[in-house]
C-alpha cells in the first residue's frame, strides 16, 4: 500500500506563505538564453522565481520578479507575446514580455491575497483566484480590474484553481476541498456542483478537456493522484508515479494528447500521455527542494476559453526596403485544415508545411468588422520549405482591420534550417486584404 508521505492539508496555503518568505532571494536572473517558443514549460518554484523548460524537460532559464516568495499559477496571453505569473505570497499578477530578455512589464497588485491562479478569456481579458478570500477578480487586457465575483467555496474557502469554459461564462473552479464547483461570471449565479471527488486527497490545480464545457470531463490534480473525470463527474482514470503523493499543478501540452503535472512534496514534475496515461517525460527535478513547485503552465496551452473556432484568409503586400507578399488560409485551431502560407520577397519563398501554433484573439483597439467575426488577430507558427528546403521555421501576427484593409497588419519572422533569420518584416498593408471567418 502505497504511503501518504505528503498529506496534504487544507491549511496549504500558511506553508506557501511561510516557506515562501524563507526562499526568497535565492532566484537566479532571467538570461534569456534563447526565446520562448510553443511547448515551452514554465515551472512555478517559489523565491519568485520559474524555472524554464523545452518540451523535452531540457533546462532553459530562470526568470525572477525580485520580489521573493511563492510563485503558482502561470498563462500566456491569448496573443502569446506577454507570460502572466501568480506570486502567491505577495498578491501579484507579474507580467513578462516573451521577446528576449523577457523583461517584466508590468506589476498588476490584486485586490485579493493570496494570489494563485489565473485564466484568460477569448476576448484577452483574465481571471485571477485564489485561497481564503472567496472573490474571483476579471481583469481587461491592460490589467485594470473591472469586476469582482464573490463564490461559494469549499476547502481553504476561496477559488483556488479556475478554468474558465468554452461558453465565456461557466468558471469551474477548486479550492483544496473535494468538490469542483462552478460559477456563472457573466450573471454572478452560483451553479450546481460540478463533483464530489471520491476518497481523500485536497483538489488543486485542474483543465477542462475538449470540448471545454464540462461535457468532456477535466483533469484535476487531487494530492495523492491525478484523476480524470468524465462529463457526469465521475472518476474515469487515475494517473500516477511511485513515491509522489502530492500532485498540485497540472496545465494540458498543446499537442492535445499529453498533460503536464508537478509534486510539490518531491519537486518533481511529468508529461503524461492523457489515454494511456503513460509517463511520456520525466521525472525532471526543479533542484529546489520539498515544498517548492506550486505552478506549472505552457506557452500555447490549450485552454477551453481560448478562441477555436473561426479561420483568416487573405494576404498583400508589405514594403520593409523591398516588396514583401503573402497569401494565407489559417484556421484558429491548429487542428484543422486547410492551412497555407505563402511568403515571396527577393525571389525567395516560404511555403509552409505544418501549422504548430495557432492563437486567435479579439483586441480591443481593432474592430474587423465587417463580417464581425469574434476575432481580429491571428497569431501563429509552423514549420516548412525555405527555397524548396525543408526545416525551416515561421512566425506570424496578422490583424484585420475591418475594409479596405489599409488598416491591416502584418509582422512575419522567418528562420531557416540552420537557424539563420532569412526575413523579418512588419508593416501595415500597401496592397491587400486581411479577412477574419467565423465558424
Amino acid at each position: 500500500m502505497k504511503k501518504n508521505t505528503w498529506r496534504i492539508s487544507k491549511t496549504a496555503w500558511v506553508l506557501l506563505l511561510l516557506i515562501g518568505l524563507y526562499v526568497a532571494g535565492t532566484s537566479q536572473p532571467a538570461r534569456a538564453v534563447t526565446p520562448w517558443v510553443t511547448g515551452d514549460v514554465f515551472v512555478g518554484v517559489s523565491g519568485g522565481s520559474y524555472q524554464v523548460y523545452d518540451n523535452t524537460g531540457v533546462f532553459k532559464e530562470t526568470i525572477s520578479d525580485g520580489l521573493g516568495g511563492f510563485t503558482t499559477g502561470c498563462a500566456f496571453n491569448l496573443s502569446l507575446d506577454k507570460l502572466y505569473t501568480t506570486n502567491f505570497s505577495n498578491a501579484q499578477v507579474v507580467v513578462y514580455n516573451d521577446p528576449s530578455p523577457h523583461s517584466i512589464a508590468q506589476f498588476i497588485s490584486t485586490g485579493r491575497s493570496p494570489t494563485e491562479s489565473v485564466v484568460f478569456a477569448s476576448n484577452g481579458h483574465f481571471f485571477v483566484g485564489g485561497p481564503i478570500n472567496p472573490d474571483i477578480e476579471e481583469y481587461d487586457a491592460a490589467g485594470n480590474l473591472i469586476d469582482t465575483d464573490t463564490v461559494a467555496a469549499d476547502g481553504t474557502g476561496g477559488p483556488d484553481w479556475i478554468d474558465l469554459a468554452a461558453d465565456q461564462a461557466t468558471m469551474f473552479f477548486a479550492s483544496e476541498g473535494r468538490d469542483i464547483r462552478r460559477f456563472d461570471v457573466v450573471n454572478d449565479v452560483q451553479l450546481p456542483n460540478f463533483a464530489t471527488l471520491p476518497g481523500v486527497g485536497n483538489a488543486f490545480a485542474l483543465r477542462l478537456l475538449p470540448p471545454g464545457d464540462g461535457s468532456g470531463g477535466l483533469l484535476v490534480a487531487d494530492g495523492l493522484e491525478v484523476k480524470r473525470l468524465d462529463g457526469a463527474g465521475n472518476v474515469v482514470q487515475t494517473y500516477d508515479v511511485a513515491g509522489e503523493d502530492s500532485w498540485f499543478a497540472l496545465n494540458l501540452d498543446p499537442n492535445g494528447t499529453s498533460f503536464w503535472s508537478g509534486n510539490f512534496g518531491t519537486a518533481n514534475f511529468y508529461r503524461f500521455n492523457i489515454a494511456s496515461g503513460a509517463v511520456e517525460v520525466g521525472p525532471i527535478n526543479t533542484g529546489t527542494g520539498p515544498s517548492t513547485l506550486f505552478g506549472i503552465c505552457l506557452k500555447g496551452e490549450l485552454t477551453a476559453a481560448q478562441p477555436k473556432e473561426g479561420r483568416m484568409t487573405g494576404g498583400g503586400s508589405v514594403f520593409q526596403g523591398s516588396r514583401v507578399t503573402h497569401g494565407f488560409q489559417l484556421h484558429c485551431d491548429a487542428s484543422q485544415g486547410p492551412n497555407n502560407l505563402e511568403v515571396n520577397w527577393n525571389g525567395n519563398r516560404f511555403h509552409l508545411e505544418t501549422l504548430t501554433s495557432a492563437a486567435c484573439s479579439d483586441a480591443p483597439n481593432i474592430d474587423e468588422a465587417p463580417p464581425v467575426a469574434g476575432f481580429d488577430t491571428y497569431k501563429g507558427e509552423g514549420t516548412g520549405r525555405y527555397n524548396g528546403v525543408s526545416g525551416a521555421t515561421a512566425a506570424w501576427t496578422f490583424t484585420d482591420a475591418g475594409e479596405p484593409g489599409g488598416g491591416d497588419f502584418a509582422e512575419i519572422v522567418i528562420t531557416d534550417a540552420n537557424g539563420n533569420n532569412v526575413l523579418t518584416v512588419s508593416g501595415f498593408l500597401n496592397r491587400g486584404n486581411h479577412q477574419a471567418h467565423k465558424e
